[in-house]
């Protein structure tokens, strides 16, 4: 069933629970349904992105715990050279933004 077009798109804290293979998948459907980049097209994910510097250490603490939830389900958090991996494979532009605004989260852009 062919993606139903959307102006963007949105994930937030999913993408940490699948594999490399599985969020390329996800992305590649969420590209389908989006219109090119110069006519305001794009995907917005909210996760975490490892290695970015927070320095609380109510965040690093958080990290910690979401950690131990990740190995509980299998699931993965990422620095930016992992998520950068999954952006190109799924087809998307390798020009992106992270911008790190939700204590240990980050609102990443990402276009086709």
């Amino acid at each position: 069933m062919p993606a139903k077009p959307t102006r963007g798109g949105k994930t937030d804290n999913i993408l940490h629970d699948w594999d490399h293979d599985d969020c390329v998948k996800i992305l590649k459907r969420c590209k389908e349904a989006i219109p090119a980049r110069n006519v305001g097209g794009k995907v917005i994910i909210i996760d975490m992105v490892r290695g970015l510097e927070h320095g609380e250490k109510k965040i690093i603490e958080m990290e910690a715990i979401q950690n131990l939830f990740m190995m509980y389900i299998n699931g993965v958090e990422r620095n930016e050279s992992e998520w950068k991996g999954i952006f190109v494979d799924a087809g998307f532009s390798d020009d992106y933004k992270i911008m790190s605004v939700l204590g240990p989260y980050s609102v990443i852009e990402i276009y086709p």
